[in-house]
């Protein structure tokens, strides 16, 4: 090709190009038309964050629903009560567990809702983690009640989430409690009349504690509750120091938390964040050779406690500063009486309050804490 035809090639091009300029410029000043934004077209919807419902603040604000406590089978007896298995719903779900009913049961007869800890699935029967200190709590008069959870004993299965299996099992507990006040629970199997009381106090030991505790500041009512060896840690640093156990040393619970932490704010999930809802009163008791929920971790917690009453009186005080002639004090929803907690310690007992001594010594520290707390 020729070094003209090149040249004529060239200018054309360079023409076409002056050509399209300046009729681009004349359109965008004399027409409405307008190029779409390819924003337009891809839009995000809000991304949907379904464990939020488990927050906290949340769980406050929820409606907890009663149910029905039915009686499904007698499974033992001894002089002083009778062992049922029982069922409920909550979150629209079946769920079992044990229930102790002492062979007197009167109108100021105390029940205690008992929360075990874990337990691998396939050494799990209903009562397991419960039924020692239940039989004791029976033995002396009180109504004892266990659930087994989602997924053991004849319950309906768990969440295949694993966070919402461990989230909602307050809810469970809550509902429980509402159904025991408003609906009542049957006596004996074929009984048609139900017993009803707002004499309740809980019981739970490992897990069990973190969950009574999730339990109390979401309901901020007084509910007597005694904990053994409890983990009172803040989440997720109760799941992270149990990782070193997994074959992984903890890589996939950590790839799952660095997940959650991206759409959620973790700390709405620690109950050690909203101990402004406890009331009390709480009695721990934690073995110091306990390597499973660690012994300095109760010490920590009633540091954290001390603070909160610290926070309080203050909040009191300055409640007090602000009424006037015959004004009350401000009537802030806030919490302002100290909460009353005792920690108490067995030098040498495990995570199971052994060697048997101390167990012996723990449950009959319980029964005179529920029997001050629930009987008088």
């Amino acid at each position: 090709m020729s070094k003209k035809v090149i040249a004529s090639l060239s200018f054309a091009g360079m023409l076409l190009v002056i050509i399209g300029f300046f009729a681009g410029v004349y359109l965008s000043d004399n027409t409405d038309f307008e190029v779409a934004s390819p924003a337009i077209f891809s839009q995000d919807k809000p991304k949907e964050l379904p464990l939020l419902q488990y927050a906290f603040p949340e769980l406050r604000a929820r409606n907890y629903q009663p149910s029905s406590i039915v009686i499904e089978e007698q499974t033992g007896s001894v002089p002083e009560f009778t062992t049922y298995t029982f069922s409920y719903t909550t979150l629209g779900k079946k769920m079992t567990g044990q229930l102790n009913i002492p062979v007197t049961v009167t109108s100021t007869t105390p029940i205690i809702v008992m929360l075990r800890g874990y337990v691998p699935l396939e050494i799990y029967s209903t009562g397991v983690g419960t039924k020692n200190a239940a039989a004791v709590f029976a033995k002396n008069g009180f109504i004892t009640i266990a659930p087994d959870f989602f997924g053991y004993g004849g319950s309906d299965p768990e969440p295949t989430d694993s966070w919402q299996a461990r989230f909602e099992k307050p809810i469970s507990v809550i509902e429980l409690i509402t159904t025991i006040r408003k609906k009542g629970l049957p006596t004996t199997i074929d009984s048609e009349n139900l017993y009803a009381t707002n004499t309740i106090g809980i019981w739970g030991h490992s897990n069990g504690g973190q969950i009574a505790m999730s339990t109390l500041v979401t309901m901020r009512e007084s509910i007597p509750t005694s904990l053994w060896a409890p983990v009172l840690v803040s989440f997720p640093y109760s799941l992270l120091y149990f990782t070193d156990e997994h074959d992984d040393e903890g890589k996939g619970m950590r790839i799952w938390l660095s997940q959650l932490e991206e759409d959620y704010q973790l700390k709405e999930f620690s109950f050690t964040n909203y101990l402004d809802g406890l009331v009390g009163p709480l009695q721990v008791q934690h073995g110091t050779n306990d390597d499973a929920a660690l012994h300095v971790w109760s010490v920590e917690f009633m540091d954290k406690l001390a603070i909160e009453n610290k926070r309080r009186k203050q909040l009191k005080t300055q409640q007090l500063s602000q009424a006037t002639g015959t004004e009350t004090a401000s009537t802030s929803s806030e919490l302002v009486e100290p909460i009353v907690y005792d920690l108490i310690t067995y030098p040498g007992a495990d995570h199971n309050m052994q060697p048997s001594s101390n167990w012996d010594q723990a449950v009959m520290k319980d029964l005179e804490f529920f029997k001050k707390e629930l009987l008088n």
